[in-house]
């Protein structure tokens, strides 16, 4: 397992009100709507999952709705117009209206729109978990929060430089808006230095630092 993969299963014991959906319910859904649909795509659809009209701490924080009702309406909807790009199955939408799809191949989530895929939103699905349970569980998470806001250029580019053997591979977010695949802009940046996961939030040239709780269990 990489070190994504395992502080998303530790970040995700901590969400507590969500109720497993069959794979069986799944598969059969899939394989009546012919969708192509990526093993861990189905594994997030099954265990992230609250019921109809309700929502998830974890997507509430992430703000947009990306459980199992969801997808099954969006191919149910004979009226939804939101046709989806060539090799991409649906993943979820923010409550702006953004739509993301799935990459079958790269696992990658794009956001999209009338059957054209704009710029990466996050490089897997355990990249999207990482995002999400970080705002919605990292106060509880973790024994310690340093936030550090409006950094100089400077000091990210020194850190960036000095860190990069150390960056946590495919966990990076992009804003997914330029209409290019080619060359996302970053939104957030994630690195585990000396034990402290550390993230970069570019937007706002800010640091934050936590440290302890889960992070003991890696």
């Amino acid at each position: 397992m990489s070190i994504l993969s395992d502080l998303v299963s530790l970040l995700s014991l901590y969400v507590e009100d969500a109720m497993p959906v069959p794979e069986a319910e799944v598969q059969q859904f899939t394989s009546v709507q012919n969708i192509l649909l990526r093993d861990d795509h189905k594994q997030f659809l099954m265990r992230f999952f609250s019921g109809p009209n309700r929502r998830l701490h974890l997507f509430k924080s992430y703000k947009g709705d990306f459980e199992f009702w969801m997808f099954k309406s969006v191919y149910l909807d004979e009226k939804f117009s939101m046709v989806l790009p060539p090799g991409c199955a649906y993943f979820g939408s923010s409550f702006v209206g953004t739509t993301l799809c799935v990459e079958y191949e790269s696992g990658s989530i794009f956001e999209y729109d009338e059957d054209e895929k704009y710029g990466m939103v996050h490089e897997c699905i355990d990249g999207f978990l990482m995002r999400g349970l970080l705002l919605a569980y990292d106060e509880v998470a973790f024994s310690s929060k340093v936030v550090i806001q409006w950094l100089e250029q400077a000091e990210i580019d020194a850190f960036e430089a000095k860190n990069e053997q150390n960056k946590i591979a495919r966990a990076t977010t992009f804003s997914g808006r330029a209409k290019t695949v080619d060359n996302p802009k970053r939104l957030v940046e994630y690195y585990l230095v000396d034990g402290k996961l550390i993230y970069l939030f570019f937007p706002m040239r800010t640091m934050v630092e936590l440290s302890g709780g889960v992070l003991t269990r890696l």
